[in-house]
């Protein structure tokens, strides 16, 4: 369960993130890492709720590819409520994170583009640019550059 739901999280904002992640250009925090690190913490919480029932219905599963996921929706008028209600926010956090962060990276293309244009890609470096040249951004990328930085804070 541990590799499945950590590969889920990643894997489902892994672009967004290569993009938008905040490296310490200078006293900057790392928003990628944050978001991660918060989802990661829902993940375990997941792991610990749902044990038990990972280990009743789906002992058999081999883990990786979205197998042990699959499995307990195979069982879902089955697994605990706690289980059931862990699943169901780590799900739902992880959407809203991806859905916040992909509307981000539309709307801050044309700054992606423009003046972070010449920026290398990787380390934070864009969402570095990003949020050094907040001020002279259009007014949804500013917006959602706050998103960003909210989720982080979370």
């Amino acid at each position: 369960m541990k590799i499945t739901l950590h590969s889920m999280v990643r894997l489902a904002l892994l672009p967004l993130l290569a993009v938008l992640s905040v490296g310490s250009a200078s006293a900057q925090t790392n928003i990628a890492d944050a978001i991660v690190d918060k989802l990661t913490a829902q993940i375990l919480k997941v792991e610990k709720a749902c044990a038990s029932d990972i280990r009743k219905y789906c002992r058999n599963v081999t883990p990786g590819e979205g197998r042990i996921v699959h499995c307990m929706q195979a069982y879902e008028d089955k697994i605990s409520d706690k289980c059931a209600y862990e699943l169901g926010e780590t799900k739902a956090s992880v959407e809203a994170s991806a859905n916040v962060l992909k509307d981000a990276l539309n709307a801050c293309k044309p700054e992606i583009n423009g003046v972070c244009g010449k920026t290398p890609p990787g380390k934070g470096r864009v969402a570095a640019c990003l949020i050094a040249n907040k001020a002279t951004a259009s007014k949804d990328c500013a917006d959602y550059i706050q998103k960003v930085e909210a989720l982080a804070a979370k």
